[in-house]
């Protein structure tokens, strides 16, 4: 059987399709078998008081198109163009190659795997923000 499989811990929140869905009980697993559900864990979200760098602010804009908080065809192009900074500000063909996939992940519609890359992304950022700040 095909689907993505979820380990929600007790208290654990998602938000399936914009609906918040908390796990009230004990440790579960639950199987996502429709294809393209727009999906959120939120302990993976990023407050909006955080998005607070350049990366952040556009990880905080493509998890709002995700869980439908903002209309993708006014946010997606405003993104994709941020993204062309960031590939100036990124010097390695590594971070590069990790924009360009959030760029052809967000044209496809696939915001939660441009999510995925943003993450790694921020992780590299937050390396370069700490050595710029040392």
């Amino acid at each position: 059987m095909a689907g993505l499989m979820l380990k929600l811990p007790a208290g654990d929140r998602l938000v399936i399709n914009g609906a918040v869905i908390e796990n009230a009980g004990r440790s579960a697993r639950l199987r996502l078998l429709t294809p393209d559900t727009q999906l959120l864990r939120l302990r993976d979200a990023i407050d909006p008081h955080h998005a607070n760098t350049p990366v952040g602010r556009l990880t905080h804009a493509v998890q709002m198109v995700l869980i439908g908080e903002a209309k993708a065809d006014e946010t997606v192009p405003a993104v994709l163009s941020d993204l062309v900074a960031l590939r100036n500000a990124f010097m390695s063909d590594e971070d590069r190659a990790c924009i360009d996939r959030i760029g052809a992940y967000l044209n496809d519609g696939q915001f939660y795997q441009a999510l995925r890359q943003l993450g790694k992304l921020r992780k590299k950022e937050a390396v370069l923000l700490a050595a710029r700040a040392a």
